[in-house]
């Protein structure tokens, strides 16, 4: 870190120091920082504005003003390196997408209202909109599908790709025992259903894991799976199921600021259907 003192407006004050880049980096005082940080946690930083508090023990020790003009330079393989310039309130909207062509909505601004953020319209956007599509136009397979694609979304911000996270969630958040099923045997029907269309992944082979089998109706049409040596689950009671982990979920992001960082910084890697950029070619969209 280095600390100037210089006259003039803000505006001339931050090109001071953009100008000094060079320069200063060289004879920079280091810190220890209170806390350490990856790229993706400092970019989700950056999207809900500038915690200038991670600097702090710097800013302490040149006694720097409450609201001190500020120039952050990333400095990789031993030199400043700038992408893109910009300034320190929330890096949102037009700001985020500065490398790729076309207009594409910040979900972050989409979903937040006031001080809260609806998860709920997010996750609903995002993947109950196609799954209750597909499950009313009788696309059952597919809608399992994209049932289970939603749970290793949750799995992953959660937990990141870690082992085990498809079923850590699961058992976290959601209550499988009125199914009659676990969140083992659910993990194995997922690999078999997203990457073979069927129901017996390698540990449903080799007798680890029971096969399960999703069906819609009465529970007599259960009963009659029994006999195929098929454990039976409905599939609408867990897209329900499902719903009502992710509520219980969502409600943990309330006590624990740190926990929305690391979901911004995953969250922001999702691809959508809801979030598609637009750009002009030939005058057409």
């Amino acid at each position: 870190m280095r600390y100037h003192h210089h006259s003039g407006s803000d505006v001339e004050k931050l090109e001071f120091l953009q100008a000094a880049v060079d320069s200063d980096f060289k004879i920079a005082r280091r810190f220890k920082l209170r806390r350490t940080f990856t790229t993706g946690q400092w970019k989700a930083t950056q999207r809900q504005g500038l915690d200038i508090g991670l600097f702090n023990e710097g800013l302490t020790h040149f006694r720097a003003s409450e609201a001190p003009i500020i120039c952050v330079t990333a400095i990789v393989d031993g030199k400043p390196r700038i992408d893109i310039k910009t300034d320190l309130a929330s890096f949102r909207g037009e700001k985020v997408g500065q490398e790729l062509p076309g207009d594409m909505e910040d979900w972050l601004i989409k979903y937040t209202e006031g001080d809260k953020f609806r998860f709920d319209k997010l996750i609903n956007d995002d993947y109950f909109s196609a799954i209750k599509l597909l499950f009313n136009a009788k696309h059952m397979a597919s809608a399992a599908k994209l049932l289970m694609s939603c749970i290793d979304t949750m799995a992953y911000v959660e937990y990141g790709d870690t082992p085990r996270n498809f079923a850590n969630w699961l058992d976290a958040y959601v209550d499988l025992s009125s199914l009659g099923i676990t969140s083992a045997e659910l993990w194995e029907f997922r690999n078999s259903i997203i990457h073979m269309t069927n129901l017996s992944s390698r540990a449903v082979l080799s007798g680890k894991v029971s096969t399960i089998m999703p069906y819609i109706g009465s529970d007599s049409l259960a009963k009659r799976a029994h006999s195929l040596n098929m454990k039976p689950f409905n599939l609408y009671a867990l897209i329900l199921a499902i719903a009502a982990g992710i509520g219980k979920w969502a409600a943990t992001y309330n006590h624990d600021r740190d926990k929305f960082i690391n979901f911004i910084e995953r969250y922001d890697t999702m691809i959508s259907d809801s979030r598609q950029a637009e750009f002009v070619i030939n005058g057409s969209v």
